[in-house]
């Protein structure tokens, strides 16, 4: 069972907060869409932690667009679709691409600075999957770059209410559309009802669910389980990224080291020193991840070894440090040297390229309820992302939310949020549960069952044994550790019901019980709602 509230509350004995427009999230999807409404109507901002602590202030390669002289959309496009593996929605890569270049003017003109070439124009990358180089970056702090920009424009706004270190415990649906959201503001022992005529999720990711990830600690999919209680469709659960090469040390997160340190020039190589992506692939190091992931699983297996390596010996120094700054510093102070040694490497949980089921304007089958970014499957990333278009897909979706919230301003009055009243109570167990140890018994279980390869074995045993950390569900939780538990038992449970349904291997889901993609019968997307009985 998996209850629709999380904690027993009445609307009437809980303090208020009313606002337009209601964004739950502070990466380059929730800032993007906060700046789209907060100079002209009230916004609150909710953030589990500060601003800037997200997925985008630690994203290193950058933010694939065709602005370069040799590039379109029309290669960007085919470049999308060829890594989707026939997953891709065309319609809403089209609207990626086409309208990807003039957001990231208006990034630009924001005061974004990316990384120049000496003629003045912008200097741009390769990595893998794309025909050619179309990453705009700032060093190897691109992500860092953006969210500054981001915040700086948003704390200009005049109309906007921003509560960081915050916890949103679920959405509010009444009369059959969300109107909000119960948070527990820092520190504080009862939460606050935060009403508004439209909410936006872009909440992020859920790598933590796996026991080796890329992710920040926040990354628990709380947006997605929010949503699924609410009653939102999610889709494509089973399609989870592992980026090829993060820093194989023990380190949590793990350290991720760019795409485009292959994009100029590195090699990954076996414990023979041999290249064993050339040959297999016409791009080799630069074939899509979930081509590179695979052959790594192979050389890891011959050679006996938890990782591979990636060699960058070859490149000069110079740079090496100065394009790569901030990953040549880690190295260095975990012991290698990139300029020297090969560095070991492995892949790590990193982006889910399913989600809350968004149309091309953010909506979802919610009324009154919007997703974007990395917590929307808008269609884009299909069943392998190509890198870079992460970034986008949040700026470009969060923009063409703003036509339809008018909708939503004009549908919704103060005096309807005003009038929303709910009284949910259940009884819940009182038991002790030891959050951190289950939540590293789920994170080692989802690695190790629903990881880069899959089975009908290992998911069912999964799903087993999720069914035994499900009780979770009805336990009373005062705090937000105990909450993410519970976010983390339903997305895990989403993500093994998702792989289990689908008998084929396409993408970044591979089945070793159903080894090839099977076009006739799982050219198709999962979907999954929660029952109305539960």
């Amino acid at each position: 069972m998996i209850p629709r509230y999380l904690v027993n509350f009445g609307t009437q004995k809980l303090e208020k907060h009313i606002s337009d427009l209601l964004v739950i999230g502070s990466g380059i999807a929730g800032l993007t869409a906060v700046l789209q409404v907060c100079k002209t109507r009230s916004v609150a901002l909710v953030t589990k932690s500060e601003l800037k602590e997200s997925s985008t202030w630690y994203a290193q390669g950058g933010i694939a667009t065709a602005v370069g002289k040799e590039d379109s959309p029309a290669l960007h496009f085919n470049d999308t679709l060829e890594a989707g593996a026939g997953l891709c929605d065309p319609a809403a890569v089209s609207v990626l691409v086409t309208e990807g270049p003039q957001s990231i003017f208006d990034l630009i003109n924001l005061g974004t600075d990316f990384d120049r070439a000496l003629g003045g124009e912008m200097e741009l990358q390769r990595e893998g999957g794309h025909s050619l180089p179309r990453i705009l970056h700032s060093g190897d702090s691109t992500g860092s770059e953006i969210e500054n920009t981001l915040i700086k424009a948003t704390k200009a706004c005049p109309t906007i209410v921003i509560e960081e270190n915050a916890f949103v415990i679920d959405l509010i649906t009444f009369n059959n559309r969300c109107m909000g959201a119960l948070v527990l503001p820092s520190g504080a022992e009862t939460p606050v009802l935060f009403l508004a005529r439209a909410v936006v999720l872009a909440t992020g990711g859920l790598g933590q669910v796996y026991q080796v990830t890329t992710n920040p600690s926040i990354s628990t999919g709380d947006g997605v389980a929010m949503a699924f209680r609410a009653g939102a469709d999610v889709s494509d659960m089973e399609f989870v990224q592992f980026h090829p090469t993060a820093l194989d040390i023990a380190e949590s997160p793990r350290f991720l080291i760019t795409e485009a340190l292959r994009g100029v020039g590195a090699y990954l190589k076996d414990c023979s020193g041999e290249r064993f992506m050339v040959g297999v692939h016409p791009l080799a190091e630069l074939a899509p991840r979930y081509v590179v992931v695979k052959e790594m699983l192979k050389a890891m297996e011959r050679c006996n070894e938890k990782h591979v390596y990636l060699d960058a010996s070859h490149l000069s120094q110079h740079k090496l440090e100065e394009e790569f700054p901030h990953i040549y510093k880690h190295c260095l102070d975990s012991g290698y040297d990139l300029a020297k040694d090969s560095i070991p490497v492995s892949p790590a949980a990193h982006y889910l390229m399913g989600g809350v089921k968004t149309d091309l304007f953010g909506r979802t089958n919610v009324a009154g309820l919007y997703a974007s970014g990395e917590v929307a499957c808008t269609g884009v990333h299909g069943a392998n992302r190509l890198a870079s278009n992460s970034l986008l897909e949040g700026l470009v979706f969060s923009k063409r939310i703003r036509g339809e919230l008018d909708n939503d301003f004009r549908d919704v009055s103060r005096e309807d949020l005003e009038e929303v009243e709910i009284n949910f109570e259940t009884a819940r167990e009182k038991i002790s549960v030891p959050v951190e140890k289950e939540r590293e018994r789920l994170s080692r279980l989802m690695f190790a069952n629903a990881g880069v390869t899959r089975s009908k074995k290992s998911l069912t045993e999964a799903l087993s044994e999720i069914d035994q950390i499900g009780r979770v569900l009805a336990a009373d939780f005062h705090s937000p550790k105990g909450h993410e538990l519970q976010n983390m038992t339903i997305v895990a449970y989403l993500i093994v019901k998702s792989a289990l349904l689908r008998e084929e291997s396409r993408g970044t889901h591979f089945r070793e019980d159903f080894p090839l993609p099977d076009d006739k019968n799982w050219r198709k997307h999962t979907v999954l709602r929660m029952a109305e009985s539960e």
